[in-house]
C-alpha cells in the first residue's frame, strides 16, 4: 500500500501541475508571430487568491485590453496558482512592456501583478531590455530580486504586505 501525502506535497504538486500547464499553453501560441501577453498575480503564500485577488485581477485584465486595444483572448483559467490569461496583443514588443510596466506601476495592489511579454518569436521581453530598473520589493525600495536572495524580509512580513494591499479591493 502506498503511503498517504501530505497536504504539503497536494500542494506542492497542484503548484508543479500548474506551472506545467500554463507553460503547456504558452508553448502552444509562443512563436506563433503574434506578440503574447500573460496576466497572472504574484501573491505569496499558500493562499493564491485571498480577498482582493479576484478583484484586482479583473482590474488587470481591464487595463490590458485599454492599453492594447484589439487584444484578444487566448486562453484564461483559475488554477493552483491564481488566475492567469494569456492574450495576443497588436504592439511592438519593447511598447509593449513599456505600457504593462506602466500598468504594474499604476496603484499600489497592482505591484501584486505580473504582465509578462513575449515577441512574435516568443522571447521573453524584460524590464532590463529597456533599461528599465528591476522591480522593488513589497516591502521595501531596494530591488525584489536582491531582498529575495538576501533573506531581508521574513516570509510572514512579505504575506502581511500583499494581504495589506489587497486590503479594501473586495473578493
Amino acid at each position: 500500500m502506498a503511503p498517504s501525502s501530505t497536504p504539503y506535497e497536494e500542494s506542492k504538486g497542484s503548484i508543479l501541475a500548474a506551472r506545467d500547464a500554463r507553460q503547456a499553453e504558452m508553448d502552444r501560441h509562443l512563436g506563433a508571430g503574434a506578440l503574447v501577453l500573460a496576466v497572472s498575480l504574484g501573491i505569496p503564500g499558500a493562499e493564491k487568491t485571498p480577498p482582493g485577488a479576484v478583484a484586482l485581477f479583473a482590474w488587470a485584465v481591464g487595463q490590458v485590453l485599454e492599453a492594447f486595444p484589439g487584444a484578444r483572448l487566448l486562453h484564461s483559467c483559475s488554477d493552483a496558482l491564481g488566475p492567469f490569461a494569456l492574450f495576443a496583443a497588436p504592439a511592438s514588443p519593447a511598447e509593449a512592456k513599456a505600457r504593462c510596466v506602466g500598468i504594474e506601476a499604476s496603484c499600489p495592489a497592482a505591484r501584486l501583478v505580473d504582465l509578462d511579454v513575449y515577441s512574435p518569436r516568443g522571447a521573453s521581453i524584460d524590464r532590463a531590455s529597456l533599461q528599465l530598473p528591476p522591480r522593488t520589493c513589497l516591502c521595501c525600495e531596494q530591488p525584489a530580486r536582491e531582498c529575495i536572495c538576501l533573506g531581508r524580509h521574513g516570509f510572514p512580513e512579505i504575506v502581511a504586505r500583499a494581504r495589506a494591499l489587497l486590503a479594501g479591493l473586495g473578493s
